[in-house]
Parts: structure tokens; C-alpha cells; sequence
């Protein structure tokens, strides 16, 4: 009876560890396919999904814990993104071309103005790729690839085929505070305005330092010749003198004209009032009309009475005079000039057209150059400073507005003027 007994009992325990059993196997399972579910949706960056269950034990430990891990997840990546976002935004701002590059000549970071400065591919995403496959521009390359991973800092300057200069900085790039260097970081910035700017005030300063010397020279020469012959006749010593004073008005004139272009270009603001065009022109007109009879030369002008620019007087004066005046230079005897100022289209257009000698194609882009002059010898001979036309373009900059020269050789030549109007 008793083995009856304890069989039932053994029967009925089975049953109760098998129940047991199953009941654990689903909610187990159960939670397993959750865990899958919630494992997969942060597969796919839904970093809000949380397993939402509430077990006991050690499963319930490990729900808590891979909830937090979600949480850690997510704040690191948000955080990663972000420097990212910050580092580019970083890189974007950067006047300069930056470029990192690893020890094995793989791109680590380039930011968009290197990508123009190396002529790679714009909306290809080189980085991880070699330096040799992506940089395009191979007076560069063949620059920095001897520098990558150097243990030093250099600074050299590139001549590209097209003019640009560029200055290429590479400086070495070290496993945080280690003594290992990793890459280098190249720094690439845009110098051809810099550089021809140098250039044209070395140009300057040795253009003056001619201009300044020929009659300096001269008064100097002739000078010496009346006090070491005291007995020249009146004739000569009147003509010594007429010399030496003609060489100091054009000595002034040079002096007057470089200051006036100094003070032109280092002026940062100019003072403007509403000007009546017709009474500055014809003040113009009376002085350059003396000069125009000498020559024979017919003044022709058509302009409104009406015309009202916001501009400053005395720029607006000497724009007129310098063009004026060179037409008159560059014309011949027994010709004419035709001046036309009007208002077009809200613009402020001053026009003159000459019979000249014209200008050549190749030297027409270089006339407002300093200095210089498309026939050095008839320069000289009408007493021109070669100031007079980079004057003129630098008030019209200043003015905000453009001047367009056309030209024919022996036909003559157009100087068109455009201004804003600003009421």
C-alpha cells in the first residue's frame, strides 16, 4: 500500500515539474522573442525601444541592465554624431584647405575647400581613400607625399599651372600624448592675392623709384651746368631754366598723383552728397576745352541738366578730368571727342569716345595697370605720370561702380563709366 502511495505521489510530483517546466520554457521563450524583437529595432538606430517586461529573478536583472545599456548606447552615439556635426561644421567654416592624412597616405578627414584646392571628385566621399587615387592636382601631391608622417613642420609655397599660389603648411600628427606619429595634417591656403600684391608694390616701388629718378636727374644735370658756367648767354640760360621748370611740374604732378592714389586706396569710408553733374562737368569742360583748342581737337558733349548722383565731388571731378584728359593725350591734331553723361536703368553713365590712336587688344586688360603705358616713348612725349587711369579705376571701385574700355587701333577708343544711383 505504501508503494501505492509514494508512486502517486512521484506521479503527481512529475506532473506539477512538468507544469512548472512548460510554464518557464513560455514565458522564457516569450522573453527571448522580446529580447529578439528589441535587439533588432536597435539594429536600426530606434534607440526609444525598451524591452517592456517585468520578470523576476535574474532575468529580471538582466532586463534592467540591458535597458540601461540601451540608454548608455544612445547617449554615446548622440554624443559621437554630434562632435562629428561640430567638426564638420568646424571644417566648413575654415577659410583654408585642411587635409589629414595617415602614414599610409589614406585620407582621414578633408573638409570642401581642399577638395576644390585639389581638384578631387566634389560629391565623392574620398575619405579612407589613398591620396594618390583622389588628389587630382599633381603639382600638390608631388609636394606633401615626401612629408607624410614627417617628424617635423613645413611651410612651402606652390606655383599651380593656372597662377595660383598656394602655401602648403604639413605638420605632424601624434598618437595622443605619445611619441608616435600617426599621419600629418596639411593646411593649404590660397596666397595669389598676397602674392600679387607683393609683386605689384615691389613693381611700385621700383616704377617710382624710375619715375622719380629720370627728372630728378635732369634738374640735377642742368642745375650744375648754370652754376658751373656763369657766362652762358640768356637764350641758353633761359632755355636751362625752362627745362629744369618743366621737369619739376612733371616731378609735382608724379608726387601729386601717387599721394592721391595712396589716400584713394587706404580711405576706408568717403563722404558722399547729392551732386548736380552739369556743374561739375562744365568746370571739367572749360579747363580740358583749353587744352583740346591747343591740338585742334573738337569737344562734343550731350548731357541733362537734371542729373543728381550721390557720390563724392571731388572723385567724381577727377574721373572726369582723367579720362578727358587721356583722350585728349592720345588723339591727334584736327579731331574729336564726344562725352555723353546720362541716366540709364537707374545707372549713372559717363561715355567718352575718341578719334585716337586706339589700344592695341593685349594691352587693353593692363592700361589701368600703374605705371603702365602701351607707347612708353609718346607717353613721355604728351607728359603723362602713367597714374592717371589706376586713379580712375580705383575711384570708380570705390563709387561701386565699373569702367569698360572699347578700342580699335588708329580708330579710336570708348571709356564707359557706370555708376550706381543711390536716392
Amino acid at each position: 500500500m505504501k508503494e501505492i502511495y509514494l508512486y502517486q505521489f512521484l506521479t503527481l510530483l512529475s506532473i506539477v515539474v512538468s507544469i512548472i517546466s512548460v510554464r518557464y520554457s513560455l514565458s522564457l521563450k516569450q522573453y527571448l522573442k522580446e529580447f529578439t524583437n528589441v535587439s533588432k529595432k536597435i539594429s536600426k538606430k530606434e534607440f526609444e525601444t525598451r524591452l517592456d517586461i517585468y520578470p523576476k529573478g535574474e532575468i529580471s536583472e538582466l532586463t534592467k541592465n540591458f535597458n540601461e545599456m540601451i540608454d548608455i548606447m544612445h547617449n554615446t552615439i548622440t554624443e559621437v554624431e554630434n562632435n562629428k556635426l561640430q567638426m564638420e561644421s568646424i571644417l566648413k567654416s575654415i577659410s583654408h584647405g585642411i587635409l589629414a592624412i595617415d602614414i599610409n597616405s589614406n585620407i582621414m578627414l578633408i573638409n570642401s575647400k581642399a577638395k576644390r584646392m585639389l581638384k578631387c571628385e566634389k560629391n565623392e566621399n574620398i575619405e579612407g581613400s589613398s591620396i594618390n587615387k583622389s588628389i587630382k592636382e599633381p603639382n600638390i601631391l608631388k609636394e606633401i607625399t615626401p612629408f607624410i608622417g614627417y617628424k617635423k613642420s613645413i611651410s612651402k609655397e606652390v606655383k599651380i599651372n593656372d597662377d595660383n599660389v598656394f602655401l602648403i603648411s604639413i605638420d605632424p600628427i601624434y598618437f595622443q600624448d605619445n611619441n608616435i606619429i600617426i599621419g600629418s595634417i596639411i593646411n593649404i591656403k590660397n596666397i595669389t592675392q598676397r602674392v600679387r600684391l607683393e609683386n605689384m608694390r615691389s613693381d611700385f616701388v621700383a616704377n617710382v623709384t624710375h619715375e622719380l629718378k629720370t627728372p630728378i636727374t635732369s634738374i640735377s644735370g642742368f642745375v650744375e651746368t648754370l652754376r658751373l658756367n656763369e657766362n652762358l648767354d640768356t637764350s641758353t640760360r633761359n632755355r636751362f631754366l625752362a627745362i629744369i621748370e618743366s621737369e619739376s611740374d612733371r616731378l609735382k604732378r608724379l608726387i601729386d598723383d601717387i599721394l592721391f592714389l595712396s589716400f584713394i586706396e587706404n580711405r576706408e569710408d568717403i563722404s558722399k552728397d547729392k551732386i548736380k553733374i552739369y556743374d561739375v562737368f562744365i568746370e571739367v569742360y572749360d579747363m580740358m576745352n583749353y587744352l583740346a583748342k591747343q591740338k585742334d581737337i573738337k569737344l562734343h558733349y550731350e548731357i541733362k541738366d537734371d542729373i543728381i548722383l550721390n557720390a563724392n565731388r571731388d572723385y567724381i571731378k577727377q574721373l572726369f578730368i582723367n579720362i578727358i584728359e587721356n583722350s585728349i593725350k592720345y588723339t591727334p591734331k584736327e579731331k574729336s571727342i564726344f562725352i555723353t553723361i546720362k541716366n540709364e536703368n537707374n545707372k549713372f553713365i559717363f561715355e567718352v569716345k575718341d578719334e585716337g590712336i586706339g589700344i592695341p587688344k593685349e594691352d587693353i586688360n593692363r592700361i589701368f595697370e600703374r605705371f603702365y603705358r602701351v607707347d612708353k616713348a609718346r607717353s613721355t612725349e604728351v607728359g603723362g605720370t602713367g597714374l592717371g587711369l589706376a586713379i580712375t579705376k580705383h575711384i570708380v571701385k570705390k563709387l561701386g561702380g565699373s569702367i569698360k574700355v572699347y578700342s580699335d587701333l588708329g580708330i579710336g577708343s570708348t571709356f564707359i563709366v557706370t555708376l550706381p544711383v543711390k536716392k
